[in-house]
């Protein structure tokens, strides 16, 4: 029985999905989308995840869509002794990292998004200022877990890490981190992206995705001014 993952390369929450995987050892059949043409809405895929998001994991007759849930679940049915960090029994352990996958899910996400959608619109020439206040909040939030811990949620790599980390550092690629504000942060995002499953699976997609982004942005800028 196959898993496939319905993915974008440029995705954060995608790259997420196949980072764990990597991880685990786990191969996934790859079906590429192309989230901003909308590829998600065809009644096939709505029909197997009525949110129309991206990614979406399949496998047989079951469907499971958020990176939050998928990794969760990727781990639990494939994950090994030695990937025991990830998620660890322990209930303390395990509910400050899901409070930190809520995190990225219901905070970090969703103001990485509120620049991502409209730029693509063709309608966000440059960040705004609640956007970088915005931004810059999160920030100050994981320079305070990581004031406690090497890591978001533990001194250990654990899922927290690798999700995050796929937001993020997509974030400081658009509105880099300030080292002098955050260094503990800074240095924690230095660390990840020399993770060998940081440089095989988030990395191509991060840079495209910031390329894509500054030169929709610019590209933007001199339409408007064109029409004016």
């Amino acid at each position: 029985m196959a898993t496939v993952l319905y993915y974008s390369n440029t995705s954060p929450p995608s790259r997420t999905v196949r980072m764990v995987a990597g991880i685990l050892g786990l191969e996934l059949e790859l079906r590429a989308l192309t989230a901003v043409a909308r590829d998600q809405d065809t009644p096939e895929l709505t029909k197997k995840n009525p949110m129309r998001s991206v990614p979406l994991l399949e496998e047989s007759d079951y469907c499971l869509a958020d990176s939050h849930a998928i990794i969760v679940y990727l781990h639990e049915k494939y994950g090994k002794e030695a990937h025991a960090h990830l998620f660890p029994s322990d209930s303390r352990k395990r509910a400050t990292i899901n409070q930190r996958l809520h995190f990225d899910c219901g905070i970090l996400f969703p103001r990485l998004r509120a620049v991502l959608a409209p730029t693509f619109w063709g309608k966000l020439t440059e960040l705004s200022k609640s956007m970088k206040i915005n931004l810059e909040d999160g920030y100050r939030t994981l320079e305070a877990y990581l004031s406690k811990t090497a890591y978001v949620a533990d001194d250990v790599l654990t899922l927290a890490d690798i999700s995050i980390y796929s937001t993020v550092s997509s974030m400081d690629g658009i509105y880099p981190v300030d080292v002098k504000k955050y260094p503990k942060l800074k240095q924690w995002l230095l660390t990840m992206s020399q993770k060998d499953f940081c440089q095989m699976y988030n990395e191509p997609g991060r840079e495209e995705l910031v390329t894509k982004i500054t030169t929709m942005m610019a590209n933007n800028k001199h339409n408007q001014t064109s029409k004016l």
